[in-house]
């Protein structure tokens, strides 16, 4: 599925600035399974994925709710994802932590040098794209902070026009009579 998803945006002509976005979400998805599949990781990827997987469902839910119209159902929810990815990314590094050092704990007779750094580079490389994927996070919900700041002051300073404009046209017809 992950695989395809890479050439699908090329012919679904996809926006130059939502490129970047989509190539590390995919990615997210390709690093687990590839370096499972290399180096025998099997189960600490399988858990990884059940959680990546769960805070996208969560995304992917307030979103369809907030397309259908229910913006006030789906605030809570993106509040929910918010935490939840947070939650997500910690536990994602932890398990790759403490398989690295259980692997590390591990007997030279089960485990081969070559496997053992073929493991230790997969598990930084996931480590590191966890980091990016938080990085990322905080400034995204930075930015929406900012932005919801802008409009609040925006607004007000709408409201107080129109605010005075009303009182001015109440002492203008006053004075008039």
């Amino acid at each position: 599925f992950v695989v395809h998803q890479f050439p699908e945006m090329y012919f679904m002509r996809v926006k130059q600035e939502d490129m970047p976005n989509k190539i590390i979400g995919y990615t997210a998805y390709l690093v687990p399974i590839l370096g499972a599949y290399l180096t025998g990781l099997v189960y600490p990827a399988t858990i990884i994925l059940v959680i990546h997987c769960t805070t996208e469902i969560i995304k992917a839910l307030s979103d369809v709710i907030e397309c259908s119209g229910k913006a006030d159902i789906a605030q809570p929810l993106y509040r929910i994802w918010s935490v939840a990815f947070i939650i997500a990314r910690n536990a994602i590094g932890v398990l790759t932590v403490v398989t690295f050092f259980k692997l590390k704990s591990k007997p030279a007779e089960e485990l081969s040098s070559l496997r053992f750094l073929s493991c230790t580079g997969v598990l930084m490389i996931l480590l590191g794209l966890q980091l990016y994927l938080s990085w990322k996070f905080v400034q995204t919900v930075l930015k929406w902070r900012h932005q919801a700041k802008e409009v609040a002051i925006a607004q007000k300073k709408a409201d107080n026009f129109w605010q005075q404009r009303k009182e001015a046209n109440k002492g203008g017809k006053e004075s008039s009579c």
